[in-house]
């Protein structure tokens, strides 16, 4: 007979996660299952199934409770005791494995499972000495196999409820001080925020667009009611982009519209569907954004992070997984969350997957991202001649300009930036006649074009056009002197003309325009 070690069990608890907050995904993801079939049996409605999760920091533990079937008190122990040995369909359910609902002993004294089906008046309690657990497998000395360490460091015991009760409930009692992240309860709420099969929130203009997408093309968006310490969770998607500013968020972008793809295999098989936000694209998105990235999900809950698909060589530069916000439902069977749920099990279905998805990451939205800065810098070239212009003739009819030199720069930079602009500008018309008919870039095209013309600031008022000079012969500042003679006005250009070369740009006219008022008193 084969002997499984105990370093079995390590492999699927201690070892198996990198940051402890996945046992809430864990558990709500088994949450999740047994309310799917409480109300396919009419015990509840969507409307009041519910997962709530109390983290109590200051006695250390931390409880998640779901209002689902449950599990008959004939079958608590046989299921409870069996490891990585599941009843449930792996292409209908979420929770799968068996292995998920022991991820909690790396973490407490005391990991306690306890659930009443309707009907029976029964609670059925399953404990599990969590801290025996990793002693255990620390001391080389004890080497049980894997049953029997299972058999050795678990309690079964029961007590009365109401036949009405039905739920199931995981407790993790004292947990260990090496793992007070899941008690840092503003950290749990953005984790499952991000990944939890939650609704969006409520302040996401592009939600319901979403949903009759889905309706219209049959897949299902799977949403709980998922509650921490009381407050219900909701994806925190916003119609804004932001950037951190003086301790503090002010939006720089914001999300025009969205686009879909539906992705299919050879066969026509439907393999996964998805949105993705349309943008000016302006930068990679800050940090600060939370849901940052195009997400993977299945079953509606999110396989690894913002970095997935970069981290599978989806895209064709790493940073362009951060200039899109955006969601890739994984709809087929096959496509199988591995045991970290970091990605999918690698078989052919996920190896067609990935065929199909990598022209939109690896070649469209470089294409998107690149096309719209493109374009983006093109209207900034058209701008600068329009301000330089501005100033230039604003100088000219006021008798401005240093001397001679200071204008034939001032007209060089003129003729440079209007080759520039006329460059731009066919760029811009060949961008525009292209991409007419695409509709993604065609809305980048048109929401550049209204934030990139000149600021107010500026433009010459409309009441207060430049006036010229009161002598046309005073083409520089110093002939405005009048009190001073031909020769000295000269030498003042002079020495303006030498703190302009000097100087920065910025101290000159400063230092230049106190010597002008000065001498003109």
């Amino acid at each position: 007979m084969a002997f499984i070690g105990k370093n079995a069990i390590e492999n699927l608890t201690t070892a198996m996660y990198e940051d402890l907050r996945i046992i809430y995904r864990e558990y709500i993801q088994n949450s999740a299952d047994s309310i799917d079939k409480a109300i396919s049996q009419n015990i509840i409605t969507a409307e009041q199934a519910r997962i709530d999760i109390e983290i109590d920091g200051k006695n250390r533990t931390v409880t998640v409770c779901d209002n689902g079937l449950g599990i008959k008190s004939a079958k608590f122990k046989k299921i409870m005791s069996s490891i990585a040995d599941s009843e449930k369909d792996r292409g209908e359910e979420k929770g799968f494995r068996g292995i998920g609902r022991l991820g909690g002993i790396s973490s407490c004294d005391k990991l306690r499972f306890s659930c009443s089906v309707q009907g029976e008046n029964i609670v059925s309690v399953c404990t599990w000495d969590a801290k025996e657990v990793r002693e255990i497998l620390v001391d080389a000395n004890r080497n049980p196999s894997a049953a029997d360490l299972v058999d050795m460091v678990t309690e079964y015991t029961q007590y009365t409820c109401s036949v009405d009760d039905h739920f199931f409930k995981v407790e993790l009692l004292g947990v260990d001080e090496t793992s007070l992240d899941i008690l840092d309860v503003n950290s749990v709420k953005d984790y499952l925020r991000a990944v939890a099969p939650i609704p969006y929130a409520v302040g996401f203009m592009y939600k319901n667009k979403i949903a009759e997408f889905a309706r219209k093309n049959g897949f299902v968006i799977d949403e709980y009611q998922v509650f921490v310490n009381g407050e219900r969770l909701f994806k925190p998607y916003t119609s804004n982009l932001y950037e951190p500013k003086n301790n503090s968020k002010q939006t720089y972008d914001s999300i025009i519209d969205i686009a879909f793809e539906i992705f299919t295999d050879n066969s026509g098989k439907i393999l996964a569907w998805m949105w993705y936000g349309i943008s000016k694209f302006e930068k990679q998105i800050p940090d600060i954004n939370p849901m940052r990235g195009i997400r993977l999900r299945k079953e509606n809950i999110q396989i690894g992070n913002e970095n997935t698909f970069s981290a599978h060589n989806f895209y064709d530069e790493t940073r362009g997984c951060l200039y899109f916000v955006g969601e890739v439902f994984a709809v087929n069977s096959d496509l199988i969350p591995n045991a970290r749920r970091d990605y999918f099990n690698l078989n052919t279905t996920c190896r067609e997957f990935e065929r199909q998805l990598r022209p939109l990451f690896h070649d469209r939205f470089k294409k998107i991202y690149h096309y719209a800065n493109d374009f983006k810098k093109a209207l900034q070239k058209q701008i600068d001649l329009e301000v330089s212009q501005t100033e230039y003739d604003e100088k000219l009819a006021k008798g401005a300009f240093l001397d001679a030199e200071d204008k034939k720069k001032a007209a060089t930079v003129i003729e440079d930036k209007k080759r520039a602009a006329e460059k731009a500008a066919r760029l811009l018309e060949t961008r525009t006649s292209k991409e007419k008919d695409d509709d993604v870039l065609s809305k980048v095209y048109t929401a550049l074009r209204t934030d990139y013309t000149v600021p107010d600031e500026k433009k010459p008022s409309k009441d207060e056009k430049p006036q010229p000079a009161e002598n046309k012969n005073k083409q520089y500042l110093s002939q405005s002197l009048s009190k001073y003679n031909k020769k000295e006005q000269k030498l003042i250009s002079r020495i303006y003309g030498i703190l302009n070369a000097i100087l920065p740009k910025d101290m000159a006219t400063m230092v230049i325009n106190k010597i002008q008022e000065e001498l003109s008193k």
